[in-house]
């Protein structure tokens, strides 16, 4: 690179790093937060319903209340401890039900990214269900990481308003007002899209949490359109923004040489 393209304030090799482990990070938590409902530990959590292709009188996905009602009336003696029974268990008591000797039984599990057509995360969650915990937990980070990016940004807005009042007139300065003002729209954009796409979906799953209205109507809509177009969307926008600082810092390196000169 030239002398006249030079870039001051080098990125330092420990901000790579850390920019990098902070990457990392994120992208092995998001596997394990994909990952901890497949995991047979955690199936009392995240199963959700039972099927059984064989059986006539166990018509479509059946829940455990409603299995613990079918062994309570078979057995009868574990009435009381139905309600406390794991899926491991309750699984053991119906193929003792249904022996070899009648054909056995098969079941097929409805399990948490099962729940709906659209075989995504559940989201939309009752107060009983099991999941409720881990799914609030995950949007309530979502929405705090959204409070966090807004306010970062906000802060370079400001950044970039103060840096435009303090230019000097002169061509190369109205250039990179320009560019702060591109700056702040692109963030404003960034902002915007994110919100139309999450907060109206953390509103829906609160209320059906609360069960104040049934979203499950919404979910495709969101699931299938919504979100997806948010995460096609914010490359496109990330991809303008990060090159507009390096740009500016161009320009301010040319007139600083200018002057110099």
């Amino acid at each position: 690179i030239s002398n006249s393209m030079k870039v001051p304030l080098p990125v330092e090799k420990k901000a790579i790093t850390k920019v990098l482990a902070v990457s990392l990070s994120i992208i092995i938590s998001s596997i394990v937060i994909a990952i901890v409902p497949l995991i047979p530990y955690f199936e009392e959590v995240f199963i959700n319903a039972l099927y059984f292709p064989d059986v006539k009188f166990l018509k479509g996905f059946v829940t455990k209340r409603n299995l613990g009602y079918v062994i309570s009336e078979y057995y009868g003696r574990i009435t009381s401890m139905v309600n406390n029974l794991s899926w491991k268990e309750i699984r053991t008591l119906l193929h003792s039900m249904f022996t070899n000797e009648y054909g056995g039984i098969t079941e097929k599990v409805r399990h948490f990214y099962g729940n709906d057509a659209v075989c995504m995360f559940k989201y939309f969650v009752s107060p009983d269900d099991p999941q409720v915990g881990y799914v609030w937990f995950l949007l309530s980070l979502n929405f705090y990481c959204f409070c966090m990016m807004s306010g970062s940004y906000f802060i370079v807005v400001l950044n970039a308003i103060r840096s435009s009042a303090e230019l000097k007139t002169g061509a190369s300065a109205n250039i990179i007002r320009k560019r702060n003002k591109k700056l702040q729209n692109k963030v404003t954009i960034i902002v915007a899209t994110d919100f139309l796409c999450w907060i109206p979906f953390i509103f829906i799953s609160f209320l059906n949490t609360m069960e104040v209205i049934d979203g499950t109507p919404w979910y495709a809509l969101f699931s299938i359109i919504i979100l997806p177009g948010n995460s096609v969307i914010n490359p496109l926008l990330y991809n303008n923004i990060t090159s507009l600082p390096l740009k500016i810092r161009l320009w301010q390196s040319k007139d600083l040489e200018k002057s110099m000169s």
